[in-house]
C-alpha cells in the first residue's frame, strides 16, 4: 500500500469513528457519549472511548465480507479480552447503514462469529438506553 492509498485509508477509519459517534449520540439523545481513543494506534485496544463495559472495533469500508468481518471480530475479541471488556464491532459499508455485532455468550464460544447477533445502530443504541441492562451490568452512560 503506496502512502496516499495508507493515508486515504486511515483518514476513512477516523471518519467512520466519527460519524459512529454522532450517530450514536443522535440515536440516544446525547445520552450515551462516545469519544475516539486517541492513543489506540500507540497502546492498542478500543477505537472509542467512554463506553464503560464495551470495547469498540469501529470499521468503514468500501465493500464489507463475511471473511472481513470475521477477521474484524477476532480483532475486536483481542482487544476486549486485554481489558475485560464485552467486544462490540460496528462496521459501514459504502451506501449502506452501521450494522452493529455483539455476542450474547449463551451457547457458543465467543470466537465464533456466526454466534453474534448482528443489529443496526438504531437498535443497539435502544439497547444501550434499556434501563435493565443498564442496572444489571452496571453500565454507565
Amino acid at each position: 500500500m503506496n502512502s496516499d492509498s495508507a493515508r486515504k485509508s486511515v483518514n476513512k477509519g477516523k471518519n467512520g469513528e466519527r460519524e459512529f459517534i454522532r450517530t450514536v449520540y443522535r440515536l440516544t439523545n446525547g445520552a450515551v457519549e462516545l469519544r475516539r481513543n486517541l492513543r489506540q494506534c500507540r497502546d492498542g485496544g478500543d477505537d472509542l472511548g467512554g463506553a464503560g463495559l464495551f470495547s469498540f472495533e469501529i470499521k468503514r469500508w468500501a465493500r464489507v465480507s463475511d471473511a472481513l468481518v470475521r477477521d474484524w471480530w477476532t480483532q475486536a475479541q483481542r482487544n476486549a479480552r486485554k481489558q475485560r471488556k464485552t467486544p462490540v464491532l460496528a462496521y459501514r459499508a459504502d451506501h449502506q447503514g452501521w450494522k452493529v455485532a455483539m455476542h450474547p455468550n449463551y451457547y457458543f464460544d465467543e470466537q465464533d462469529i456466526r454466534g453474534c447477533m448482528t443489529m443496526d445502530v438504531e437498535l443497539f443504541c435502544r439497547f444501550l438506553l434499556d434501563p435493565k441492562w443498564v442496572q444489571e451490568h452496571g453500565q454507565k452512560t
